[in-house]
């Protein structure tokens, strides 16, 4: 029996040929797409209303044939959501949301609300798994399988990560985070990120320069969200122009070190082709330079 995800759009509007690309790559990977039509009722540059994504959001978890509930993309417009969300109800279905970006600030209260929560690749990300050169097919696949299997049931995956400085070579503690510039939008508000105690801290961004990089960090640091974590470990950062040749990891050492928290670098998870998933608030260990994150 192959397995049935329901889709929604928390965020931004999605074109509907990519959704419908996204849903093919899907289907090839032997998924069973369930839409809740229409998917989008678009107003301005989201998805739909607030009233029309909530209901959609409550619907998808709701769905009993279903094992997951997947965006199918980021953009902008989850934040708009989360005191609206019946967070019970979410918790009873017991079925992971799936994305990232400016899904993170989903993934993250529905950790603090008992929801399981992935974060890797968005739905329409699936038509990769048909489309472009040979190699990249068979990354993108390979992230999706990853995915599935984490649907399916308790797995274990490791991924590549580099100490930086002095940062020490074995941590524990749950992995949290996700987009950069999210979790920075969100300082002041009830929504705010605030690191589990213990927490190595995931950030990806993409597509901005590395002043405005600098700057989203310093809200992290100087608004109190990374006061209890244990590490910073950089994913990906796809696009995001130099100044000078100060590498990013220096800028971002320089800005934690109030807290005196580690950094790690070199995790295939963010915006770029390699975007592997993880469990959102599941136990990760830094070792022998991986990180594993045990089923």
């Amino acid at each position: 029996m192959p397995l049935a995800v329901s889709l929604i759009a928390p965020s931004s509007f999605t074109a509907p040929e990519a959704i419908d690309a996204g849903i093919r790559g899907l289907e090839a990977l032997g998924v069973e797409v369930r839409v809740e039509e229409p998917l989008q009722a678009p107003e301005r540059y989201l998805a739909g209303s607030r009233a029309h994504r909530l209901a959609r959001l409550h619907a998808a978890f709701d769905a009993p044939e279903t094992r997951a509930v997947w965006a199918v993309r980021g953009g902008y417009g989850a934040a708009q959501l989360i005191d609206g969300i019946d967070w019970a109800r979410l918790a009873r279905s017991n079925k992971p949301l799936i994305g990232y970006s400016d899904v993170t600030v989903l993934l993250d209260h529905c950790h603090r609300h008992g929801v399981p929560a992935i974060h890797g690749p968005v739905a329409k990300a699936a038509a990769g798994a048909l489309d472009g050169g040979g190699d990249e097919r068979d990354i993108v696949r390979r992230q999706f399988e990853e995915t599935l299997a984490l649907i399916a049931g308790p797995t274990t995956l490791d991924y590549p990560i580099a100490p930086w400085a002095d940062a020490p070579p074995r941590l524990e503690g749950p992995v949290t985070g996700g987009n950069l510039a999210t979790l920075a939008s969100l300082i002041g508000t009830p929504a705010g990120f605030r690191a589990p105690p213990g927490s190595l801290v995931i950030l990806e961004d993409v597509g901005e320069p590395y002043y405005r990089l600098e700057r989203a960090l310093w809200q992290l640091v100087h608004g109190g969200a990374l006061d209890r974590a244990a590490a910073v470990c950089l994913g990906t950062f796809e696009g995001c122009r130099p100044y000078g040749d100060t590498p990013l990891e220096a800028i971002v050492a320089e800005t934690l070190a109030p807290l005196g928290l580690p950094l790690y670098t070199g995790l295939p998870s963010g915006h770029g082709l390699h975007n592997r998933p993880w469990r959102y608030g599941a136990a990760g260990r830094i070792e022998g330079g991986r990180l594993t994150i045990p089923a």
